[in-house]
């Protein structure tokens, strides 16, 4: 293998490193377009359009579209119908109405105050209650005239009947009945006769009883004067005892409440009142007056002549009926710029070139003709995008950043991290490792390993550490804290420059001093030499397997260095060249990335050195 690769380096076989990423970028680039396209409307419009155009389906359309007709098509057969609607005598007569000026009076009029006012009345003055209430009006009348004159009549009778006593009453014989009553003469009267009906003159002495007498002989004249004649006439009479009887009764009481009614104002009045009890001076009359007026007006005549006409009823019935919704939409349709066009259309001999179908197969021409549709088609026949899909990244450093990612990479070897908390060195180094010398810019990490007096640890088997004066210092940089991986392939894009005895090394290392698998050691005396190494556990001894290689020189240009590990083998290469292969000590554990540069014990370097490293890759099979 290494023969080969001498070989091939010298005739200029060895893909350059930019061409090699040009080659990687651009099929990445091409699988990214080509996975991206894949998803586009554009392919997917295409890949639509090549099912549609090249099926049975497109052809039954196409057929389909070229045998239609206007003469029995739907919007035929709806022109037809519209026509016949037209002629429609209902049609006719809604139309008429809805934009009549008879609808509109009948519209403003149907709600007025003057229509609401006639149908009130009318309601009115065509019923029942318009008759029972002129029928209770004349009975009204009746009554009251009949209680006026019942009145009349009774008054007149008692009247009659009590004649006497208000003769009597009103008689002078009374009043001087009265006036004697309470006169002294009476009195004295009413004494002497009491006198003399308890005087028993019989027994008297007329002398002895002069006085006795003398009263007596008085009582007799008195009783035979004219006025108490007069008086007790009067008293035995019938008339007074009559009068007497009535005189303050109930009966007379009551007569006079009569009297003072009959002859009252307020009766006199009630009498013109019932006499005025008329239709003729009722509100109901003058509103009778009024419907009459109302009802010979003309816009009443007007609005029920409209209202009761058989035009108003087709209105009514048509107004947002279905048949009218249908009618009106059959006439925009038949009025629309769509049925004209779909009439024209339908009377077109040739119209599946005026088809959307027609149109997707033209764009379907145009579409296949397309260069990124051919390229496309080209690539989906064959493409090299499974060498992308072989591989899955694990680990990846392009030092973007401005330092040292921390959480990728530590510097030193680790176990001086991790036992000692700081850096050492090997006995068999002449360099000490500083963190300064790690130079990142540009995206590039540079390791500088230039004279420089340091103090430091050194470890030697035999005497474990100490520390001593180093006259130079260079740097490393490892994963064995953040990442391990066994099996797969590592690479890394490096340029290193010739400055023997500076070596340069790019390696994996596991948990204890081996195994080492060198992916490339660069340090010989010729700038076209590089070694790389693998080292293992054998039987308690180290053992390894080294391989010098040549053929380029390694120091003019960034190279690509590689190795894949698989449990049976493990393969280096440079820009994808195999360099060697090696079956013995595989390692079987996972392994960390390392970067490193140093100095031999071999000699003493004339000038500083350094390795550039672009970026680091680790990548595992794609299951």
């Amino acid at each position: 293998m290494s023969a080969q690769f001498s070989l091939k380096a010298k005739f200029g076989m060895i893909p350059k490193t930019s061409v090699l990423e040009e080659k990687e970028n651009k099929l990445k680039q091409e699988y990214e377009e080509f996975t991206a396209y894949s998803e586009s409307e554009e392919l997917a419009r295409y890949k639509e359009l090549e099912a549609f155009v090249n099926s049975s389906e497109f052809e039954s359309i196409k057929k389909e579209i070229n045998a239609k007709k206007y003469a029995g098509s739907e919007p035929f057969e709806k022109e037809k119908k519209y026509k016949e609607l037209k002629k429609s005598k209902r049609i006719k007569t809604f139309y008429q109405v809805k934009d009549s000026q008879e609808l509109k009076d009948y519209e403003s009029f149907k709600d007025s105050d003057k229509l609401a006012n006639y149908e009130e009345l009318d309601q009115f003055y065509t019923s029942p209650e318009f008759e029972e209430f002129k029928k209770s009006l004349n009975q009204q009348k009746e009554e009251k005239t009949k209680e006026i004159k019942e009145k009349q009549a009774r008054y007149k009778e008692l009247k009659k009947k009590y004649k006497v006593y208000f003769a009597v009453k009103e008689s002078k014989q009374l009043a001087d009945f009265i006036n004697f009553d309470s006169s002294q003469e009476l009195s004295d009267l009413n004494d002497l006769k009491a006198f003399v009906e308890s005087t028993n003159f019989e027994t008297l002495d007329k002398k002895e009883n002069q006085d006795e007498f003398a009263k007596l002989d008085q009582y007799k004249k008195l009783s035979k004067s004219g006025q108490v004649k007069n008086y007790f006439k009067f008293k035995d009479s019938d008339k007074y005892k009559k009068f007497v009887e009535l005189d303050g009764s109930k009966e007379i009481e009551e007569f006079q409440e009569l009297e003072n009614e009959i002859n009252s104002p307020e009766f006199k009045s009630h009498i013109e009142e019932v006499k005025n009890i008329k239709f003729q001076n009722t509100d109901e009359f003058k509103k009778q007056q009024e419907y009459k007026s109302l009802k010979k007006s003309s816009e009443i005549k007007n609005f029920y002549k409209f209202k009761n006409s058989q035009k108003l009823v087709v209105f009514t019935e048509l107004d947002g009926s279905q048949e009218i919704t249908d009618y009106e939409e059959l006439e925009a349709y038949i009025n629309s710029e769509e049925f004209k066009e779909e009439k024209k259309y339908l009377q077109i001999k040739d119209k599946f070139k005026l088809s959307d179908e027609f149109k997707q197969a033209e764009e379907y021409k145009e579409l296949k003709k397309s260069e990124k549709i051919k390229w496309y088609q080209k690539l989906e026949k064959q493409n090299d995008f499974d060498k992308l899909h072989e591989w899955e990244l694990t680990f990846e450093e392009d030092f973007s950043e401005s330092k040292l990612n921390t959480d990728k990479w530590m510097t030193g070897y680790y176990w001086g991290k991790n036992l000692l908390q700081d850096d050492y060195v090997q006995v068999n180094e002449k360099q000490f490792f500083k963190e300064a010398n790690l130079e990142i810019a540009n995206g590039n990490l540079k390791i500088v390993t230039k004279q420089e007096k340091v103090q430091g640890k050194t470890w030697d088997p035999t005497m474990g550490f100490y520390a001593k004066e180093f006259d130079y210092t260079s740097a490393l940089i490892n994963t064995g804290q953040y990442f391990r991986q066994q099996y797969g392939l590592f690479k890394a894009k490096i340029k290193v420059d010739h400055s023997y005895p500076i070596h340069h090394a790019f390696w994996l290392l596991g948990e204890k001093i081996t195994p080492e698998i060198d992916v490339f050691k660069y340090g010989k005396k010729s700038p076209t030499k590089l070694e790389v190494a693998n080292y293992w556990n054998g039987d308690g001894n180290i053992k390894s397997n080294k391989k010098s290689l040549g053929g380029l020189n390694f120091s003019k240009d960034y190279y690509i260095y590689s190795l894949e590990w698989t449990k049976d083998k493990l393969t280096w290469k440079i820009n994808d060249v195999v360099l060697y292969e090696q079956t013995e000590g595989i390692p079987d554990e996972p392994m960390y990335i390392v970067l490193s540069s140093g100095i031999s014990q071999e000699g003493n370097p004339s000038g500083p050195g350094s390795m550039e490293v672009d970026w680091v890759r680790a990548l595992k099979r794609s299951e």
